[in-house]
């Protein structure tokens, strides 16, 4: 095979244009995610994810998973994938559109490295540009570049790509070529601390050395030995140290399905998928995909009998690395693997997801390429016609994705219409509705999704809160307590368990759930402030200083501590002190009356008229009718 040389150093003044008229049109096509907001796990493992603050953490993303989300069952170990969310704080702060930006940036990069990666393998640049092309406005990208939770697709597929740039300089390489397997190596560490889908490379790698590599089979064996040891080593050392310090690869606590049932689904998913991508319409955060119990039925037999015929180029490629099953053959094969994590045995919360698309549509790309070139050469104005239709409709389509995704609530109304019986979609939607206000639509879709899932707890914890608005504490604490049965370590759902068990005048309960949330979760602020709330109400004083205390201490800025140690410091006579906490607490909401007309009397507690005056008129402003004022 030929190859290109010095690129893009080489490219004249026409390639260059064309670079700069793809770059326009690829933020022209994307424009519609700005502003964007956090949807979704965006909220727990990054907007409330208070290690992301400060790049002082970022040392701790590497021993511990539980510094990916602020939700212990959520931990994952994803250090890298972490590193660059502190460091999009650090430049954007909680400003949205700037971490879209990065998530569009990156896609860019991917856009790229497909090019490269297509052009120094086939040595032709209208196909690399065409595989590109299909791959940069593919709108199955687009939800991994609107939901920022699916950097770790994205940040997962470059180092792949990089990787196989790298085993392509190792294949070119004089001697052993041991510099570019080291870096091979390298990217694949990143990828692996990114996430565990990670783990398939060494296949990857392999496939495409083996294939395009023009050596001598023998001279082939021992180089392929010297490329994926490395690999291997790291692959068993991530693994052995995931099950002995962090949660186990292949197990866990409560499987969604059992894993035969998981692989017989999952052995659709792989034409699934495909049919994805050649009409990439009907696009949403979440699939309906039926569940198999049976190897039996239709559609499993064909989808296994697909497979193993794709497996069967896959092999011929492998045997016969210069045979017209070579390219195609890599390509599949490429496909299988990074689908491979996600469609196996290891049973997963969701199905099928686009996320899960992204890191094989490097191999789609190029496989749709080939089609698209094989077609030009025959008739090129109709290629160039069909290209250029494709792609039109790629961008109408995240045009349109891209205004979805601009409303929480218009992702899932969205997604009920393409999976109504979807019971996270049904649940997602109550979760919205209730957001709005309109909490007999939440209560609908949400006993609607109870049903489908049989009590699993974040249907019956979102149930909860909407009996706890609707003022039915009896059966909000019902919920509750079924929810913590299934997820026990929830810190959530027990400090608005206490708030129930509050309400309900249950105060030593109150204490009870509040003490267990702080025994999982010691800095959550929040159940600082409930507890000593609870304590204040139970008139011991003492104690609730010291919680009210150590919330502010943990979180300066949270409102109903200042307020309520305010409160205390008041009823004690401190009335210099009191008045501190009184300014602070109207500083974070000065839409409260209350906060100005306690910060005046304090003020005409320490003999200070005027300015007691200014904050009774304050007061007044908010609320005319307040009598007190």
């Amino acid at each position: 095979m030929r190859y290109l040389q010095n690129w893009p150093g080489s490219m004249h003044m026409r390639h260059r244009t064309n670079w700069l008229v793809f770059t326009a049109l690829y933020f022209l096509a994307y424009a519609w995610i700005f502003p964007g907001g956090f949807h979704y796990d965006d909220f727990h493992s990054i907007r409330e994810n208070s290690w992301l603050s400060s790049i002082a953490n970022i040392p701790k993303f590497f021993v511990n998973p539980v510094y990916f989300s602020k939700t212990p069952r959520a931990a994952m170990y994803r250090p890298v994938l972490l590193v660059s969310y502190a460091l999009d704080y650090q430049i954007f702060g909680w400003r949205a559109s700037g971490w879209h930006l990065t998530n569009l940036l990156m896609h860019l990069v991917n856009s790229l490295l497909v090019y490269t990666l297509v052009a120094k393998t086939l040595g032709r640049r209208r196909l690399a540009w065409i595989a590109c092309l299909l791959f940069a406005f593919q709108p199955v990208a687009g939800e991994n570049v609107n939901y920022l939770n699916c950097r770790s697709s994205i940040l997962l597929s470059s180092f792949l790509l990089a990787g196989l740039l790298c085993v392509e300089r190792f294949k070119q390489a004089r001697g052993a070529g041991i510099f570019w397997a080291a870096l091979a190596c390298f990217c694949y560490i990143l990828a692996l601390l990114t996430k565990d889908s990670a783990a398939v490379f060494p296949g990857m790698a392999f496939l495409y050395f083996w294939i395009f590599s023009g050596e001598q089979t023998g001279q082939k064996l021992w180089r392929s030995v010297g490329l994926l040891l490395p690999m291997a080593v790291v692959l068993g050392g991530y693994l052995f140290l995931r099950n002995e310090f962090f949660e186990s690869v292949f197990t866990g606590a409560s499987l969604p399905r059992s894993r035969l049932d998981n692989l017989f689904t999952e052995l659709k998913a792989y034409f699934w998928y495909g049919g994805l991508f050649l009409w990439p319409w009907g696009l949403s955060i979440e699939h309906g995909f039926r569940v198999e119990h049976s190897f039996y039925e239709p559609l499993v037999l064909l989808s296994a009998a697909g497979l193993a015929t794709l497996g069967a180029v896959v092999a011929a490629a492998l045997i016969r690395p210069r045979s017209r099953f070579a390219i195609p053959g890599f390509f599949i094969g490429f496909y299988i693997l990074a689908l491979l994590p996600t469609a196996s045995i290891i049973p997963l919360n969701v199905l099928v997801s686009e996320r899960a698309l992204y890191p094989a549509l490097f191999a789609l790309a190029s496989l749709g390429a080939l089609f698209v070139d094989y077609v030009m050469e025959k008739k090129r104005r109709a290629g160039i016609f069909a290209l250029g239709l494709v792609l039109f409709c790629y961008a109408a389509v995240l045009y349109s994705r891209g205004r979805a995704w601009q409303s929480e609530r218009e992702i899932w109304r969205d997604a009920y219409e393409h999976a109504p019986d979807n019971a996270r979609v049904l649940a997602e939607l109550g979760r919205q509705y209730f957001a709005g206000g309109e909490l007999k639509k939440a209560l609908r879709y949400s006993l609607k999704s109870e049903e489908l899932l049989s009590g699993r707890a974040p249907t019956l914890f979102n149930l909860a809160t909407i009996y706890m608005d609707y003022g039915d504490l009896a059966m909000a604490e019902n919920y509750f307590r079924q929810g913590l049965e299934d997820e026990p370590e929830d810190v959530e759902a027990r400090v608005n368990l206490a708030a129930v068990c509050q309400a309900e005048g249950k105060m030593e309960v109150a204490v009870h759930e509040l003490e267990q949330a702080l025994a999982l979760d010691p800095e959550n602020s929040l159940a600082h402030s409930n507890l000593g709330d609870v304590y204040f109400n139970l008139g011991r004083m003492d104690k609730a200083e010291a919680e009210f205390r150590k919330a502010l201490s943990i979180n300066p800025r949270l409102e109903l501590a200042n307020y309520n140690l305010g409160i205390l410091l008041a009823g004690r006579g401190d009335y210099s002190q009191a008045l501190g906490y009184f300014v602070k607490a109207f500083a974070q909401n000065a839409g409260n009356a209350d906060y100005a007309l306690w910060a005046g009397i304090m003020e005409l507690k320490l003999n200070r008229p005027q300015e007691a005056e200014r904050w009774a008129a304050k007061a007044l402003a908010l609320d005319n009718g307040y009598d007190r004022a």
